[in-house]
């Protein structure tokens, strides 16, 4: 009897196994609780870490600045960035030692590296356009600037437009020239109207020349052979007589001891600027 009780007992223990724990399920869901928890934690701390370095960063620099970089351990003392300003006559534009442009070569004086900054205009002149004189007349102020390593010369004027808007390129040298130029006479409107008593000349010469004297019905006007950053290769001149329909009757280049320059060594080639500006004079 008490076999058979046994057995039965054994069989119902195989069959029916042991109800799962309601409590297990529970404890899961506390334990991923807690698991989540502490990555929140972790997180916070992190950002509050990372939060406070952000902020020391701040405070070091303030503490820094309150006194000079050379007294701060490790920091070397600043270097002033100064461009010095060489004093030109009032004819000529400002002139400082920083290179800039089409080529690097800081020329000995006259020098001009005033660039030219009137929008939109100034967009058509690439790299930059460089002013070589200024000056004025009754019906407007003017202007004269170069531009490109072809010596190219324009002029900035007023609604006038007296001049024309004078636009050359000095780019066609033959052997043994050692000047050119353009005459421009002067207008009360764009090469109409009544005919003023000025005649504006502007022209090309050596890299070696630094004046030019340039005669003109029996007068001899001296002026600056300026460079430019925009070409090695020449100086320009330019020069205002007051006169009608002025002619050039010579151009004489000079160096710096007073002597005749001898032509361009390397004069740019003829390339040009098209339809759009007209030949020099060879002298």
């Amino acid at each position: 009897m008490t076999d058979d009780l046994s057995t039965r007992l054994a069989v119902l223990t195989e069959d029916r196994p042991e109800p799962v724990d309601p409590a297990a399920s529970i404890r899961l869901r506390i334990d991923r609780r807690r698991r989540r928890r502490r990555g929140a934690a972790i997180v916070v701390t992190a950002a509050a870490v990372t939060a406070a370095a952000l902020s020391v960063g701040p405070l070091l620099g303030s503490h820094r600045s309150t006194g000079t970089e050379s007294e701060v351990a490790g920091f070397a003392p600043p270097v002033p960035s100064v461009t010095p300003t060489v004093t030109t006559t009032a004819t000529t534009p400002r002139q400082t030692k920083t290179p800039m442009g089409d080529h690097t070569t800081v020329m000995p004086a006259p020098w001009s590296d005033e660039v030219f900054t009137k929008l939109p205009d100034a967009n058509a002149y690439r790299p930059k356009a460089y002013y070589l004189a200024k000056g004025s007349i009754p019906t407007q102020q003017y202007g004269v600037l170069t531009y490109s390593r072809q010596g190219c010369v324009v002029t900035d004027e007023g609604p006038a437009n007296s001049f024309g808007r004078v636009h050359v390129c000095f780019d066609d040298w033959a052997p043994g020239q050692r000047s050119a130029f353009h005459v421009a006479a002067a207008h009360t409107r764009e090469k109409s109207g009544e005919v003023l008593p000025y005649t504006l000349v502007v022209g090309a010469v050596s890299a070696d020349a630094r004046k030019v004297h340039l005669k003109s019905a029996g007068t001899t006007y001296i002026a600056d052979a300026t460079a430019t950053p925009a070409t090695d290769q020449l100086r320009f001149f330019t020069v205002l007589i007051p006169k009608k329909n002025a002619t050039v009757a010579s151009v004489t280049p000079l160096d710096a001891a007073g002597k005749l320059t001898a032509p361009p060594a390397n004069p740019p080639q003829r390339h040009g600027c098209g339809d759009q500006c007209t030949l020099a004079t060879p002298r």
